[in-house]
């Protein structure tokens, strides 16, 4: 009986702890946890660890949570044999009157403390986290093989949650921000589109090569302006043995004072995202993004106005 009783309270507290934490790293602020790394011990770091590596995590807390429930029913079944018949009925009847007594003190009570004051109760049990992750690494490392085969043939992972967790705490932020005064309504709209919009493909936002003007590389002045007057659009691109190398403004071309230089061309693949592509934009200096698969064939062509514009409006109304 002392056996069983001291297995049902191991499995109550593992089921506790594992329910709890993971509830805990979804509500804990990361740039919180990120500054305790950077200045604290090995724990802290380790935490830091956890949060960019979320496959290892979940993957932890579910084995975790598996051997909770293992060891408390079995706890559950030793403690019936030992106290009454042992029958199947007694055994199925202990199973239920004592699955309010582990929802309530392994499930709901953790999950609710660990809602409320994540950070703290994460920074006192992250060595006990870190242990675990540690003792149940190799099946961690094998259901995160396994999730990678099921995203090859479904497309999905169930433990494709990484994006998800950061959006969250985004949107803690900025709401947190904007009540205290910090973010006007404006910038809070700004700061949710660059995360709505910035990690959808550039694509997207491109058009087709047809829809802006092209010249020959050599071909003078008065032909990429009458190429721009055409097509009605101030960007001109230039091209090099059918290959974009290059493009002009139309404001420059009507500057006749100076010699105007082709700017160059990004080359990206079409699917890159919108916020990589328009960083690379401006590390450039570049107003136009020539979008192409992996051949080489062009899919599409995105100018840094077209990746601007829904960043600015999206939302907004």
């Amino acid at each position: 009986m002392m056996l069983a009783l001291a297995l049902f309270l191991t499995g109550l507290a593992l089921s506790a702890f594992f329910s709890g934490s993971e509830t805990g790293m979804y509500r804990v602020s990361r740039i919180r946890v990120v500054l305790d790394g950077l200045s604290r011990g090995w724990a802290a770091r380790g935490l830091v660890w956890l949060l960019n590596h979320s496959t290892v995590f979940i993957a932890t807390a579910l084995v975790g949570n598996n051997l909770a429930n293992y060891v408390t029913s079995l706890a559950i079944v030793l403690g019936v044999q030992a106290s009454l018949s042992g029958s199947a009925s007694a055994e199925l009847l202990g199973t239920i009157l004592m699955t309010p007594v582990v929802f309530v003190f392994g499930e709901l009570l953790p999950k609710f403390l660990f809602y409320h004051a994540p950070y703290r109760l994460l920074s006192y049990t992250r060595p006990v986290l870190l242990f675990f992750t540690v003792l149940f690494l190799p099946v961690s490392l094998l259901l995160g093989l396994l999730a990678r085969a099921l995203r090859y043939v479904t497309g999905e992972t169930p433990f494709h949650v990484r994006l998800g967790m950061a959006r969250r705490e985004l949107e803690q932020v900025l709401r947190e921000g904007h009540e205290a005064g910090i973010l006007a309504g404006s910038q809070r709209a700004l700061a949710n589109n660059v995360f709505e919009i910035g990690n959808q493909p550039a694509v997207r936002f491109g058009v087709p090569l047809s829809r802006l003007a092209t010249v020959d590389e050599g071909d003078d002045r008065d032909a990429a302006k009458s190429a721009a007057r055409r097509q009605g659009h101030p960007i001109v691109l230039v091209r090099r043995h059918k290959k974009i190398v290059g493009c002009l403004l139309f404001a420059d071309l009507l500057n006749e004072q100076r010699d105007v230089e082709p700017s160059p061309v990004v080359d990206a693949l079409a699917t890159d995202k919108h916020m990589s592509v328009l960083l690379r934009l401006y590390e450039t200096g570049s107003e136009v993004a020539v979008l192409t698969d992996r051949d080489g064939t062009v899919r599409s062509v995105v100018t840094r106005r077209q990746l601007l514009l829904p960043l600015l409006t999206a939302g907004s109304s």
